[in-house]
C-alpha cells in the first residue's frame, strides 16, 4: 500500500512541468485522488481474488498471471494443530508491531475526528444570523447551474470571517455577515460558487481520506506530500472552473479578493473544512494567482498514456506481493526442501525431522547420499554425468542451537562429487533438537 502510493506520487511529481502545461487540472486531481486509493485500499489483500477472476473470464491468461511458487520463509508462519494456533516468533514480532500501528493510527483519527466534531458544534451553535432572500436565490441558482441535487445548507456565524464548507453526508456553507461595501454581488457570486464546487467534488470527504492516509502512513513523507498537493489542486480546480469564461478584469478581482481575504483570521485554515482560502500559505496564494493565468493545450491522448502508464507502475508494486501460501501437508514438502518449522512462542515444541547425516545429498528423486569430509574431491579424469537435487548441512554451536543449510547442488553419479549452487534455505535453531 505505502510503496503502491509512493510510487504513483513521485511519477505524478515527476511529469508535474509537463502537467501544468499540457494536462487539465481535472486529470492532475484525478491522479491524486488514485494515489490516495493505493494508500487507503489493501490491493495485495485481494489480489488473488482478482486474479482467479481474470484466470475464469480468461484461461489464457494462466500462463501470464501464474508465478512459480517462491521458497517459503518459514520466519512468518502460522501452525494450526486441531483446536490450537500457533505462530512463529517472527510473525509474533510483526503483529505486535502492526497492532501497535493499528493503535496510534486509531488515536490520531479519533483525535482528529473529535478535534471536527468541536469544531462543527460551535459553528452551527454560533450561525444564528439570518440569510438575505437574496443570498439564498443565489445560492440555490448556483446549485442548479451545476446539477447539485444533495441537502445544502447556507448559514451565516459571525465568528466565521470567510466562507468554509464543512460536512461529508450533510454538507453546510457557512458565509461571514457581508455587506455590499465589503463584496459586490458578482465577487459573492464566485465565492458561493467557489463552496459549492467543492461539494460537488466532495473535497470534504477526500480531505479526511488524506487524514486517514497520513495516519496510517504516518512514516512515510511521501503521504505529507500528497496531502498538501490535494489541498492545492483542489482549490486551483475549483479557482479554474469559477472563472472558466471570465475576462481577464473580472479574474483580477477575483484574485484581489483572495489576498484581500487572505489577511483575515479564519477557521478556513482548518484541516476538517474546506474553503476559499484552503491551503492558504504565501507560497500556495502565490501558485494559485499563476495558475490562473495559465493557459493549457489539452493533450488528452498523451495524458492518456501517462494514466495508463502510471496505473501500470502503481499496479505492478501490487503484483510483486507474493500472498500466503496455505500449506495442508508439509510433512514430504519440507523433508526434500529442507523446509522446517521452528516456533518459539507458547509451549509449543514441534517434533522436527531426524537429518539422516551431517551433510547429504538428495536427488530429485529422493534418494539419499552422505557427503563425507574426503568423499568430495573431483576427479580430474571423471567425465561428470551430473542429477539435480540439493545438499544439507547440519552444524552445531557454541550456545547449544544449531544451523541447517540447504543448497541447489548437483551430483556426478560416476564419481560421486558434488557441485553446490545457490542457498536455498538457512534454518537457526536455538536449541539443537536434532
Amino acid at each position: 500500500m505505502s510503496l503502491s502510493g509512493s510510487v504513483i506520487l513521485l511519477l505524478y511529481l515527476l511529469v508535474s512541468p509537463i502537467a501544468k502545461r499540457y494536462f487539465s487540472l481535472a486529470w492532475r486531481y484525478r491522479i491524486l485522488k488514485i494515489a490516495l486509493a493505493f494508500y487507503l485500499i489493501p490491493f495485495p489483500a485481494v489480489l488473488p481474488e482478482i486474479r482467479d477472476s481474470i484466470f475464469g473470464f480468461c484461461p489464457l491468461a494462466v500462463d501470464l498471471l501464474s508465478r512459480p511458487v517462491s521458497l517459503m520463509n518459514t520466519s512468518y508462519a502460522i501452525y494450526a494443530d486441531g483446536g490450537s494456533l500457533y505462530v512463529s516468533s517472527g510473525l509474533e514480532k510483526m503483529l505486535i508491531f502492526i497492532l501497535g500501528m493499528g493503535v496510534l493510527s486509531f488515536a490520531v483519527i479519533s483525535w482528529y475526528a473529535l478535534r471536527y466534531w468541536k469544531m462543527r458544534k460551535i459553528c452551527l451553535n454560533y450561525s444564528d444570523i439570518p440569510v438575505g432572500q437574496k443570498q439564498q436565490d443565489i445560492f440555490h441558482s448556483i446549485k442548479n447551474e451545476l446539477d447539485i441535487r444533495r441537502n445544502v445548507k447556507l448559514l451565516c456565524s459571525e465568528y466565521c470571517k470567510v466562507p468554509i464548507t464543512m460536512g461529508i453526508c450533510s454538507p453546510t456553507v457557512i458565509i461571514p455577515p457581508w455587506n455590499r461595501d465589503e463584496v459586490d454581488q458578482d465577487l459573492y457570486h464566485d465565492v458561493l460558487k467557489h463552496e459549492l464546487v467543492h461539494i460537488k467534488h466532495r473535497d470534504v470527504l477526500i480531505r479526511f481520506l488524506g487524514i486517514a492516509a497520513i495516519a496510517v502512513h504516518w512514516f512515510n513523507p511521501f503521504t505529507y506530500i500528497l496531502y498538501n498537493e490535494i489541498l492545492n489542486i483542489s482549490e486551483i480546480y475549483c479557482d479554474s472552473i469559477v472563472l472558466r469564461g471570465k475576462e481577464e478584469q473580472e479574474r483580477k478581482a477575483y484574485g484581489e479578493l483572495l489576498l484581500k481575504l487572505a489577511v483575515q483570521k479564519s477557521m478556513a485554515s482548518n484541516e476538517f473544512a474546506v474553503g476559499i482560502l484552503g491551503g492558504n500559505s504565501k507560497r500556495a496564494f502565490k501558485r494559485r494567482i499563476v495558475e490562473m493565468k495559465t493557459v493549457r493545450k489539452n493533450k488528452r491522448i498523451l495524458s492518456a498514456l501517462i494514466t495508463a502508464l502510471i496505473s501500470l507502475m502503481g499496479g505492478l508494486t501490487v503484483c510483486a506481493y507474493d500472498p500466503p501460501v496455505n500449506i495442508t501437508d508439509h510433512g514430504p514438502v519440507y523433508a526434500e526442501q529442507g523446509f522446517d518449522f521452528q516456533f518459539t512462542v507458547g509451549e509449543l515444541k514441534l517434533e522436527v525431522e531426524e537429518l539422516p547425516y551431517e551433510q547429504f545429498f538428495v536427488d530429485d528423486a529422493g534418494n539419499v547420499y552422505e557427503i563425507k569430509g574426503d568423499s568430495n574431491d573431483t576427479r580430474a579424469a571423471c567425465k561428470h554425468k551430473y542429477v539435480a537435487g540439493t545438499t544439507t548441512s547440519h552444524s552445531k554451536n557454541s550456545s547449544g542451537g544449531c544451523t541447517v543449510t540447504v543448497y541447489e547442488a548437483q551430483r556426478c553419479l560416476l564419481c560421486g562429487y558434488i557441485k553446490k549452487g545457490d542457498k536455498i534455505n538457512l534454518i537457526t535453531y536455538e536449541k539443537c533438537l536434532h
